[in-house]
């Protein structure tokens, strides 16, 4: 008697293998952006790639109606979503069930815009963010302004990369150190200077920068307790030596 051997396939696999497999192949290394080989410096650089559309992750979820059952959440948790210049009012439209299932997302942006923000990303405090990803120009006074201040008061976000238009240059921009020049007066003034001190903030934020991929990373940390003022100063002091010794040179 012949027996035909039966071929296995991916809807045979277990559940779990599957939604390993598929979280594996979903992944965005360096979503929206573009590499570039710099020859005179001989480094690589990163630019924002206009051309990158979410739905292309997305697109798992069009494959039959098991997929989309199985793999819908998925693939949105792990879709960088971008929202253009003026474009906010989109999100506000979207119902909660999407919106919690959101992790990443980017968008083009200015101090009008964040200003409006009270403590969560859109004023949508269903969002839970892993990354957030801001694309604007440092180098106006207002936008670092209404940066400080958001810094201070956002709420469920893990971490905060700023994204720089057109920037190619492997070193801290000028306007991302005076940033943090002015987070770090404002923290020091509002822990010990103002009229109802201490103000605490909501989020305290370590941050970095990538000098490969031209961004600041701030990760969001547990806000530092009242100490002496004194022993604050000591703390900060390699910050502020930082930003002194660059804008020195």
């Amino acid at each position: 008697m012949s027996h035909t051997a039966s071929k296995a396939t991916f809807l045979s696999l277990p559940i779990e293998l599957r939604l390993e497999i598929v979280a594996y192949a979903l992944q965005q290394s360096d979503a929206g952006l573009t590499k570039h080989h710099e020859s005179n410096e001989g480094q690589t650089c990163s630019t924002i790639d206009e051309r990158y559309k979410a739905r292309t992750n997305l697109a798992i979820r069009l494959v039959c109606r098991q997929f989309n059952a199985e793999f819908r959440r998925l693939a949105i948790h792990s879709t960088l979503f971008v929202l253009a210049r003026n474009s906010t009012r989109v999100a506000a439209q979207q119902v909660e069930a999407l919106l919690q299932d959101v992790k990443k997302l980017r968008i083009h942006c200015d101090h009008e815009t964040i200003g409006k923000w009270y403590e969560y990303p859109l004023n949508r405090q269903c969002l839970h963010l892993d990354e957030l990803q801001f694309v604007m120009p440092l180098d106006d006074s207002a936008n670092r302004t209404a940066l400080v201040g958001l810094l201070r008061r956002l709420r469920n976000v893990k971490q905060v990369k700023l994204l720089f238009p057109n920037h190619r240059l492997a070193k801290e921009p000028y306007g991302y150190i005076r940033l943090l020049g002015e987070l770090l007066k404002e923290d020091h003034f509002q822990r010990y200077d103002a009229p109802n001190a201490p103000n605490f903030e909501s989020t305290c934020w370590g941050w970095s920068f990538d000098k490969e991929s031209s961004w600041a990373v701030f990760v969001a940390r547990e806000p530092m307790a009242l100490i002496p003022e004194e022993h604050y100063l000591l703390l900060m002091k390699p910050k502020i030596d930082y930003i002194m010794d660059y804008m020195a040179s």
